[in-house]
């Protein structure tokens, strides 16, 4: 489905060239550049090419990656943007430009909750025009439409701003509102044009169409960036312990695991890559042959002459052992004696005295199962001094807040208890924010607390930190430029 959208309307803010702060190969830096011209002539296919080529030369330059997710974007291919920018927030880049990018294209890839932690961990630091619609897009449409409104309110009254506004009135469903605001800055005879174009994808499945919209594309099938690309074979993997064998509970042989090459994760935004695993073979079920137990034969008493029957001449039953809850024979009763054969008749004198009858046996009940053990839940790692990555927890507006949002951290994750926060600072558009960090981590212990921390709901991004080191237990305060 073809739906773009105007380019004077509803543009977040992503356009501009890409720094080379960062030394780099003459081979990457020309493949860059070719990129970034291909970009600004709307020449998608062949940016993502150039990209493709300086990632290849540079792998570990996070400007790349974020310049590979760009021309994804532009390509509409949302699963391959999603995951070369979340490699290069990995390797350091914590810019709101490509915490936006990053959440919008999760949410063009179906992956609103983390889009939306994504944008928590900035705070305010993404202009409100641009936060509130990339929340209205990831699903949060009525969070979105206040945050424009307040910022409208507060003097920022833009063509963008109302226009945005418009597109998450839209979302919300709230379409006459749409229409009214949409009117201040488009022309009457195309703004039912307009009207069009967002009700085309205002349906919940095509949340991809809405971003490539966004970004004047079109959507496209995409499984992702080529493998070579990934980050996880740029750098090896932390070796992992191997799981201690289990013992079978059943005698009956349990079907062997299939052992599946442990993937690297990069962070929580980005899925790991995993190996194909081969398909499990199901166990066989284990089945129970239950034989039909037949009665014994009785041997025939003797019969005797003219004598009262009684219950000690009389035949015991055959009892028989009982099946299991299973069977279809535990529905019915045990057989009752069996019948003598060749017996005597009962004389006529006796035929009011009654003859006893023995009672079936009784089943014993099956023992009650015992109920399964919850599993533990995995234990989250320690900080410690020979770290290599900080896990980012959360962003504020001053050193006190930040230290007081540290604490309700550690009174959640008891790993966290006796460590000491790494409270980094940076100067986004002249405003100053404070975003505070566990360390301490290496690399898996990094994304596993992230995890943990976005369970709950919340933001967690894992870095690697630039020197390849943290010194825990004492709080880091630094400045980024």
């Amino acid at each position: 489905m073809k739906t773009r959208i105007r380019r004077n309307a509803l543009i977040i803010a992503l356009a501009g060239a890409t720094a080379m702060a960062l030394p780099m190969g003459a081979v990457a830096r020309d493949n860059a550049e070719k990129a970034e011209a291909a970009l600004a002539k709307e020449n998608a296919d062949k940016a993502v090419s150039y990209a493709e080529r300086a990632v290849v030369e540079s792998p570990r330059d996070p400007e790349m990656r974020v310049l590979l997710g760009q021309a994804y974007l532009k390509a509409g291919r949302m699963v391959s943007a999603r995951d070369s920018l979340a490699a290069a927030v990995e390797l350091g880049d914590a810019s709101p430009r490509t915490a936006l990018m990053l959440a919008l294209a999760q949410a063009g890839s179906g992956e609103n909750r983390l889009a939306v932690g994504t944008i928590n961990m900035q705070g305010s630091a993404i202009p409100a025009a641009d936060r509130g619609l990339a929340l209205a897009l990831a699903g949060e449409t009525a969070r979105g439409v206040e945050i424009i409104s307040a910022d409208i309110r507060a003097g920022n009254n833009t063509p963008k701003s109302r226009q945005n506004l418009a597109y998450a009135f839209a979302l919300d469903g709230r379409w006459r509102e749409a229409r009214a605001m949409a009117a201040q800055d488009v022309p009457a005879g195309e703004l039912g044009d307009r009207m069009t174009e967002w009700a085309s994808t205002a349906r919940p499945d095509l949340y991809a169409q809405r971003v490539a919209a966004l970004m004047g594309a079109e959507a496209v099938a995409d499984t992702g960036m080529p493998q070579h690309l990934a980050l996880s074979n740029s750098a090896p993997a932390m070796p992992q312990a191997a799981p201690a064998p289990q013992m079978a509970a059943a005698p009956a042989p349990a079907a062997k695991p299939v052992m599946v090459a442990a993937a690297e994760p990069v962070d929580a935004e980005l899925p790991p890559v995993k190996a194909d695993p081969k398909p499990a073979v199901p166990a066989q079920p284990s089945t129970v042959s239950l034989a039909v137990v037949q009665p014994a034969p009785v041997e025939a008493p003797k019969p005797a002459p003219a004598a009262v029957p009684s219950s000690r001449n009389a035949p015991k039953p055959v009892v028989v052992a009982s099946l299991p809850a299973s069977s279809a024979a535990t529905s019915e009763a045990a057989p009752k004696a069996a019948p003598v054969a060749n017996s005597a008749p009962e004389p006529v004198r006796v035929a009011a005295a009654p003859a006893l009858q023995a009672k079936p046996a009784a089943q014993p009940k099956p023992a009650p199962k015992a109920a399964p053990k919850p599993a533990p839940k995995p234990q989250l790692p320690t900080p410690a001094a020979s770290g290599t990555h900080i896990a980012q927890l959360g962003s504020y507006a001053s050193v006190e807040q930040a230290n007081a949002g540290w604490k309700v951290f550690q009174s959640r994750y008891a790993n966290l208890r006796g460590a000491e926060p790494v409270i980094t600072k940076a100067t986004v558009d002249g405003k100053d924010y404070w975003r505070v960090a566990a360390g301490g981590f290496d690399r898996q212990g990094a994304n596993a607390m992230c995890s943990a921390v976005k369970a709950r709901g919340n933001g967690c991004i894992p870095i690697a930190q630039a020197n390849g080191s943290n010194s825990t237990n004492k709080a880091r305060l630094a400045k980024i430029d």
